[in-house]
């Protein structure tokens, strides 16, 4: 079954359309988090930007998800760039995520 969070993700963000072997929201989030981290550490301005289009269609299923979708963005995504974070990284993850998100990530690191 096709769930909200697998649909949207598949439909924006280029590179993830053969994810059908996912077998739930949580484990396509994680997967997509842990791109943006290789992403992030590789550098590059295309994987920086690549990184910025996937937290703009996180947040958008953020801001107009149920509380099954945020618990899930904030499980499995946010957590995961939280493993990642150290006080060098903390200022370009803030800016590779819309305003809205970076007061969710901040709630995430504080509550781990």
């Amino acid at each position: 079954m096709e769930t909200k969070i697998k649909s949207t993700l598949q439909q924006w963000i280029p590179g993830i359309q053969n994810s059908a072997t996912v077998a739930s929201d949580y484990e396509l989030l994680r997967q997509i988090a842990c791109s943006c981290v290789d992403r992030i550490h590789h550098g590059s301005d295309e994987d920086l930007i690549w990184v910025q289009d996937v937290a703009k269609v996180i947040n958008l299923l953020y801001q107009g998800g149920n509380r099954y979708t945020k618990n899930a963005i904030e499980n499995e995504f946010l957590c995961e760039l939280v493993q990642e974070e150290c006080p060098a990284s903390l200022k370009q993850h803030m800016n590779l995520l819309p305003k809205e998100l970076r007061k969710e990530y901040l709630k995430v690191i504080l509550e781990n």
